[in-house]
């Protein structure tokens, strides 16, 4: 996922007379800049300072198997505009601070430490909930947040965080609009290196169990390990879940009693999960 251009934005040099906070965040996140300087020196003008003052990056995404048009992200733009009350130095600078993403829109909110950041966190939830109850979208957008960070580099980690933990989100807290990264990096990490090696994880012990076997395992995890809660789910007796899970013991050498089998086989769920989302939002491109 990426950030894009709004419309008629700048790319950051010394000729640039007319740059919206949008465009120039942007060139920060995507590293179009090249005079760190300048960029330091564009913070001021704005009426901030990049190396004292803290950012966060707050996500309005679309789910990551849609095509999402303009229009979709200008109808978002509508959305995030209200948390920037929240922020005096949001609410100083002039012209458009909302960047254009594939999936949506990021604000980048600014406070001048971290303990007004976190002070303001809440009215910004609060307030992102309440328009998005209003927006009414047939699609469930979530919202993400970064890490309070400072710096050039901060603010590109605190935006990548913040689209990350929607990523996340939208495979292990499915039911989740909220979505804040400092509770989401395992997953976020999960999910990275899944997707990288995913195949490495599934294929050799996945291609021993049938299907029944993996519904079985894959239930048994997401009811916290609890046989009783597992056969009541899949409708099935108790005896069932056991002989499935002992099926997985003969069939693989791994045992959901042994502490460090149990945690092999949670991680292979989890990948299957997440290979076959991103298979999923492939299909969809």
């Amino acid at each position: 996922m990426k950030c894009v251009l709004t419309e008629g934005a700048n790319v950051m040099n010394r000729n640039t007379t007319n740059m919206t906070a949008s465009a120039y965040f942007n060139d920060i996140v995507i590293g179009y800049y090249e005079d760190e300087e300048l960029v330091k020196d564009f913070g001021l003008e704005y009426g901030f300072d990049l190396d004292k003052d803290t950012f966060l990056a707050v996500s309005f995404l679309y789910p990551s198997d849609m095509r999402v048009t303009y229009e979709e992200k200008n109808g978002l733009k509508d959305v995030a505009k209200h948390i920037i009350k929240y922020s005096d130095v949001n609410t100083n600078i002039k012209g458009n601070q909302i960047i254009f993403d594939d999936l949506g829109v990021v604000v980048m909110m600014i406070t001048r430490n971290k303990s007004r950041m976190y002070e303001i966190l809440p009215r910004i939830k609060e307030e992102a909930l309440k328009q998005l109850e209003k927006f009414q979208s047939e699609k469930k957008i979530r919202v993400g947040i970064g890490t309070p960070e400072s710096g050039i580099k901060g603010i590109a980690v605190t935006y990548q965080n913040a689209v990350d933990a929607v990523k996340a989100g939208e495979i292990f807290k499915k039911q989740r609009t909220i979505l804040e990264f400092m509770g989401m990096e395992i997953y976020s990490s999960i999910n990275s290196m899944v997707v990288s090696y995913g195949d490495r994880l599934t294929r050799t012990i996945l291609q021993q169990i049938d299907d029944k076997e993996k519904r079985v395992l894959g239930k048994y995890y997401k009811c916290k390990e609890d046989i009783a809660l597992t056969a009541k789910a899949l409708g099935i007796s108790e005896d069932e879940v056991l002989e499935s899970l002992q099926k997985v013991k003969i069939r693989t050498g791994l045992d959901v009693k042994d502490t460090e089998d149990n945690f092999k086989l949670h991680l292979v769920v989890i990948a299957k999960k997440v290979l076959e989302n991103s298979e999923k939002i492939n299909k969809s491109r």
